[in-house]
């Protein structure tokens, strides 16, 4: 009986959650932004970023820098797309290539897939983000991002 008991005890302590690395909690903070993103909160996307991002991404000027970096790339993305005749923009994404934290910055890379309509096309290119991230307060924060993939084709 005691034998048991022991057993039982010993499975109820080994079997207590395991708390989320930082590096999971960086990357579910990008998830997160993405799925906020592709549902259009832009508000939500302008928050998760700290205020001097980098960005750097496939239409000109192709960096954004300095204070109001995630609102000039939201603007000239939307500037871009707007000439080229592109609407229902989204990225998707797949599980992290790589995601490596030291609990205050973080390095991820996830596999993308930018899909959109083009006059009427839908067009896709895949591809990959790559983040830095660091730690704010409790939140992570996008310090830079960098959008990589071929010139997109129909779909």
């Amino acid at each position: 009986m005691r034998r048991i008991l022991f057993l039982l005890a010993m499975s109820v302590l080994t079997s207590a959650p395991v708390a989320a690395s930082p590096s999971d909690d960086a990357t579910k903070a990008v998830m997160t932004v993405l799925d906020k993103f592709n549902g259009g909160d832009v508000q939500a996307f302008f928050a998760a970023h700290k205020p001097d991002a980098t960005i750097v991404d496939e239409f000109a000027p192709y960096i954004w820098t300095g204070t109001g970096s995630a609102q000039r790339w939201a603007g000239d993305y939307t500037k871009d797309a707007e000439a080229r005749g592109i609407s229902k923009g989204r990225v998707d994404y797949g599980k992290p290539i790589q995601a490596n934290s030291d609990g205050n910055s973080a390095y991820i890379v996830l596999p993308t897939t930018y899909s959109f309509d083009q006059k009427g096309r839908k067009m896709a290119a895949k591809g990959s983000m790559t983040f830095i991230m660091a730690k704010a307060d409790t939140d992570w924060k996008i310090v830079s991002w960098t959008y990589s993939a071929p010139t997109p084709t129909p779909q």
